[in-house]
């Protein structure tokens, strides 16, 4: 019955399970058996392997490093989503009110910095940021008579100075979303508004950011998982080792990199990525619940 079965199945369409399933398993499920296997170790890759039980684990629990890299992560995440959505919400409610070409330009305008390549922009803003001579010492120096800042350099503000750079690149996909969302509002929602003597903020605060419910929650989640694995640009604009000075900009996967190809501790850098992995998956699981639920105009 089973034979009689396999030869009704198009060959071409098993081909393709094959490859996919194949594909699946060498890229992710390969990989990740093979992580939560070295979690349990103690190696450096080349003088064999260690079993050493729950060991990593219990020195990530006393780790303040780890700690501290996962309050970076935590800090991201708030002020990423706070100030990048709020900001991104004022822009997309300016850019709706425009019309014709103008709009397209405007959105253009914010978008392109998003198709930049995330290395390009951290090299381009380290600059920006260099002490005394960058354009934003400089700026601050002349107009506002403020004293040349470190940026970078200073353990004060380098994760916020990392943190407004991503806000700035990735504006246009929040400006972007955010202004779908708003062209789907029904107008009669605003003329009603308009007809009972709502003024426009009344508008914007009892209208448009409550039907805007289901964007601003994937924006969330998609940031927030964002801001969890963050690595690129703290990597490209902390200098060497990354996620200085003193460790004020390191995050997880900075730590966790550090570990196994710095330290050569593998071991550890494994037990760092499961951690990072479960954060992440709670994350998913929020995002899934989140869209779960259904909202009416």
């Amino acid at each position: 019955m089973f034979a009689e079965k396999l030869k009704k199945i198009n060959p071409y369409m098993f081909t393709v399970i094959l490859m996919v399933a194949a594909y699946f398993t060498i890229v992710s499920l390969w990989p990740f058996i093979f992580n939560l296997f070295l979690s349990f170790m103690k190696t450096d890759l080349i003088s064999g392997y260690r079993f050493v039980g729950l060991s990593n684990y219990r020195f990530l629990a006393k780790d303040p490093v780890f700690f501290k890299s996962l309050w970076h992560n935590i800090f991201y995440i708030l002020v990423l989503i706070s100030v990048g959505i709020t900001t991104s919400l004022v822009l997309s409610s300016l850019i709706y009110r425009t019309y014709g070409f103008s709009k397209k330009i405007y959105t253009a305008l914010h978008f392109t910095p998003v198709v930049t390549s995330m290395v390009a922009v951290s090299l381009i803003w380290n600059l920006l940021y260099y002490p005394k001579i960058g354009v934003f010492a400089v700026l601050l120096t002349k107009f506002f008579h403020v004293q040349p800042q470190l940026f970078l350099a200073d353990s004060k503000i380098a994760l916020l100075c990392i943190i407004i750079m991503d806000i700035w690149k990735e504006t246009g996909i929040r400006v972007v979303v955010l202004l779908a969302g708003m062209q789907e509002i029904p107008k009669t929602v605003y003329e009603a508004a308009r007809i009972d003597g709502a003024s426009p903020i009344s508008q914007f605060f009892k209208i448009t950011i409550p039907l805007l419910r289901p964007q601003i929650t994937f924006l969330v989640a998609i940031y927030s998982i964002n801001a969890l694995r963050v690595f690129t640009q703290v990597f490209m604009m902390t200098g060497n080792p990354p996620g200085g000075p003193a460790n004020s900009t390191k995050t997880l996967s900075i730590h966790m990199y550090q570990e196994a190809f710095y330290s050569l501790r593998f071991g550890y850098g494994a037990t760092i990525a499961i951690i990072i992995f479960i954060l992440l998956f709670g994350l998913v699981l929020f995002q899934i619940r989140a869209f779960k639920q259904t909202w009416e105009y």
